[in-house]
């Protein structure tokens, strides 16, 4: 009786934010509203940490995720937001670093001068972001467990979503909000965490679960219903955007979910998760769903998306935060920050560099001269890969392929030889910009 009662009070929290809806939020969007979407951000709250040993080490793993200047490159965006009044701020999961409740907090205060200019941020958790076991804080050389972030505590942090929301799903974080005659957007909660804290690791998988199905087909009925075009925002991915790499990251009933929004007449999706820029079509053929997946923020050149919603057409960008500019205008002495688009490049690149070595020296080879060269040539086409920036020529693509570095990638890692090779043949569609004409 005991475990009933705490079951039921657990989930009697995890949706109590959702029932405190009285104070909505009030913002009304035009025809041509320009939304920004960010994701994968990972923000860890500065008080958290103070860039001792142990922190260090997670600096090392963390994949050239840049965790040092999250305040600024953050700021900057607000900064710039203030300035070009985007009609929201759009986050599509990975808020945190690993869930830290504190985190969260600090990353919401940071975001809180858009409220007082009427730009609201529309957020959905990631996998990292609710009851995360690696919810952690750092100190010299220890590490100790620290609050990790609820539903409850998500929707008081990042509550616009919520309160402008027509309708939320029970089940779930998802909610869905009338943009405008012509638009309906609707943010999918597809992440898989406990109903209480965790001592686990984050979940990487994904689904939309079958009650969150339920209400997903009845949002999309609703919108069809009033002749509106419906937009989805979720974490996971619904394509392979890798054929090497999408376990853990592909929705695992991405079919279920695929044919769901091709009854609807669903036209573009928008998620994160992959932390690489790519636009995809459905690669099956199956469906003219387009599938974008905006770089994650925490790495390589901060990027974000610009949504443009027109009456026939959906518009979409990938544009970049420039902190060295914010910094300039801050008089910010650090030469990071000064000279922050070269450190935030030399971090990803050397991450690429250390992904290479690593691969050879599991194959017994220390020989410099191979390596070196081996892992420049990984580290390059890694960069533009994540940047989206990999539509290379054929004769740019033979020049590669004709090194001395790739025969000795060819030769002594064949996993890498593959995923290099995967990078430089992205040819599914740019994956800077697109433009769709969505069926009415």
């Amino acid at each position: 009786m005991k475990k009933i009662l705490l079951f039921l009070l657990l989930c009697t929290n995890f949706f109590l934010a959702g029932c405190q809806e009285n104070e909505k939020f009030a913002k009304s969007f035009s025809t041509n509203d320009i939304f920004w979407i960010a994701t994968d951000i990972h923000f860890i709250a500065p008080s958290l940490h103070d860039d001792g040993k142990e922190f260090q080490f997670i600096k090392k793993t963390a994949a050239g995720k840049d965790l040092d200047y999250q305040v600024a490159s953050l700021s900057a965006f607000v900064a710039k937001a203030k300035k070009e009044r985007p009609a929201a701020i759009i986050l599509t999961g990975d808020l945190t670093l690993n869930g830290e409740r504190q985190s969260a907090k600090e990353m919401a205060q940071i975001f809180s001068p858009l409220k007082a200019i009427d730009i609201p941020v529309l957020a959905i958790p990631g996998n990292h972001d609710i009851y995360d076991g690696w919810a952690r804080k750092y100190q010299e050389d220890k590490k100790e467990r620290i609050d990790q972030v609820s539903p409850a505590d998500f929707k008081q942090f990042f509550p616009d979503g919520y309160k402008m929301a027509f309708d939320t799903d029970s089940a779930s974080l998802s909610y869905a909000v009338n943009i405008n005659k012509t638009y309906d957007f609707i943010f999918l909660d597809t992440n898989e965490y406990p109903i209480q804290n965790s001592r686990a690791q984050p979940h990487t998988g994904g689904q939309v679960k079958e009650a969150t199905l339920t209400w997903l087909e009845d949002r999309l009925k609703t919108t069809e219903n009033n002749q509106k075009i419906p937009i989805v925002f979720m974490h996971h991915n619904l394509f392979k955007h890798n054929p090497l790499i999408y376990k853990g990251y592909v929705l695992s009933n991405d079919k279920i979910v695929k044919k769901l929004f091709a009854k609807y007449h669903v036209p573009i999706v928008f998620s994160g998760h992959i932390h690489a820029q790519d636009i995809m079509k459905d690669p099956t053929g199956e469906t003219s769903i387009i599938e974008v997946v905006t770089s994650s923020f925490a790495i390589a050149d901060h990027s974000y998306g610009e949504l443009q919603l027109q009456a026939n057409r959906i518009i979409y960008k990938r544009k970049q935060v420039n902190v060295e500019t914010w910094a300039k205008e801050n008089k910010k002495t650090d030469q990071n920050l000064r000279h922050h688009n070269t450190y935030l490049k030399n971090l990803f690149i050397k991450d690429g560099e250390r992904l290479a070595y690593q691969q050879l020296l599991e194959q017994n080879v220390r020989d410099e001269e191979i390596l070196d060269p081996v892992a420049k040539l990984v580290a390059k086409v890694n960069y533009n890969y994540f940047t989206g920036n990999d539509n290379y020529s054929s004769n740019q693509i033979a020049a590669i392929k004709d090194s001395e570095a790739y025969d000795n990638l060819k030769k002594y890692s064949p996993f890498l030889q593959q995923y290099l090779d995967y990078s430089l043949q992205d040819d599914n569609l740019s994956d800077q910009k697109i433009v769709v004409q969505p069926l009415k």
